[in-house]
């Protein structure tokens, strides 16, 4: 069948998503305050490496084959480990879901050994880990699910011949929810997420969630929806949207962060201005915060916000003037740029840990 793909036009606005730990005796149990961030470099070989940066010193994280590409998109902290999920290619170049705990490896299972996998999104809960993602079938169609302690479990789609994704897991008392997007019979993108299993659709336009929240008894899915054919940030709140204010009328922007503290709703991603720059910033409440950039007239991008005590972090990536992703976080506003492996190649930070 067709392969489903996302247009990068105006999902640039949100998401244009190596070593054994070196001194893990140095850097475990915590004993300050750490902001770690989780990411890629790539090399000057042009592979795309999985790691994790702590308070700006550079983690490596082992592939499976150092030739081939890797990624870690998501960070959980519990107790004095240390987990990163993404994916990281075999020799056969095939994407391979797994997790690297304290820079050790573990593949996950996969639907079909010879297709593609990832897992974007892991939590620990109650002594079980989840990671939730995605695994092509042997007929090439992608399927939502998640590794619960290394065991899969596939989460219905709209459609069995259609593509379905995990991006975004929450894991509380009242349950498991699944955060992402079904492909529909007409190939139309569809918001929405799982909860214990079952599908919530949120949407019948083209949209997509990039970040699940639970608080309380509400559920909060940010994203993006179309509008007029152009993608609007915001996010749905018990299923009920709340449209976000972009900076100009008609330019894309979207959510790829939601985190709701102390009565507060912070919705972290990206707007494009009139002058067609994608600008990083967030929204608390409705009322957007920019970000300031490393160069005026050079996107930017948000991909992870952290709420710490008085203090606010968000993660993500700055363009330099010579067109090369240079990753990095914004702390109160001020940003901090992480080395990359190569300052000529791209990197980027996808997700961020802070501890108190």
């Amino acid at each position: 069948m067709k392969r489903t793909t996302i247009s990068r036009t105006g999902l640039a606005v949100l998401m244009l998503v190596l070593i054994i730990l070196q001194t893990q005796s140095c850097l475990l149990p915590w004993d300050t305050a750490s902001v770690i961030a989780a990411g890629y470099s790539y090399n000057s070989s042009y592979v795309r490496t999985a790691a994790y940066w702590r308070d700006g010193a550079w983690v490596g994280l082992t592939p499976l084959d150092v030739t081939k590409n890797s990624l870690a998109h998501s960070l959980f902290v519990s107790g004095g480990d240390i987990y990163a999920a993404g994916y990281s290619q075999n020799p056969l170049g095939v994407d391979v879901a797994g997790y690297w705990k304290n820079g050790y490896w573990t593949s996950l299972a996969p639907l079909d050994v010879t297709k593609n996998s990832a897992a974007p999104s892991l939590v620990v809960y109650g002594g079980d880990l989840y990671a939730g993602g995605y695994c092509a079938n042997s007929s090439d169609v992608y399927v939502a699910g998640y590794w619960k302690n290394g065991v899969w479990n596939g989460l219905p789609p709209l459609d069995d011949t259609e593509d379905s994704f995990v991006t975004s897991l929450a894991v509380t008392e009242s349950g498991i929810y699944a955060g992402g997007y079904c492909v529909s019979g007409s190939g139309n993108f569809t918001a929405g997420y799982w909860k214990n299993g079952t599908w919530a659709g949120l949407d019948s336009v083209t949209s997509i969630v990039y970040s699940i929240a639970v608080s309380g008894s509400d559920v909060y899915a940010g994203g993006f929806r179309s509008s007029s054919g152009t993608e609007v940030a915001g996010y749905w709140k018990n299923g009920v949207w709340v449209g976000l204010t972009p900076l100009a009328a008609g330019k894309p922007s979207g959510v790829s962060s939601l985190v709701v503290a102390g009565g507060d709703v912070y919705a972290a991603g990206g707007s494009m201005n009139a002058s067609n720059v994608t600008v990083a910033g967030y929204w608390k409440n409705g009322s957007w915060v920019g970000l300031p950039p490393l160069e005026p007239n050079k996107n930017s991008g948000a991909r992870s916000l952290v709420v710490s005590g008085s203090d606010l972090y968000v993660a993500g990536y700055c363009l330099n003037s010579s067109d090369v992703y240079v990753p990095g976080y914004w702390k109160n506003g001020s940003w901090t740029r992480l080395p990359s492996l190569d300052a000529s190649k791209p990197a980027s930070v996808d997700s961020l840990v802070v501890l108190p």
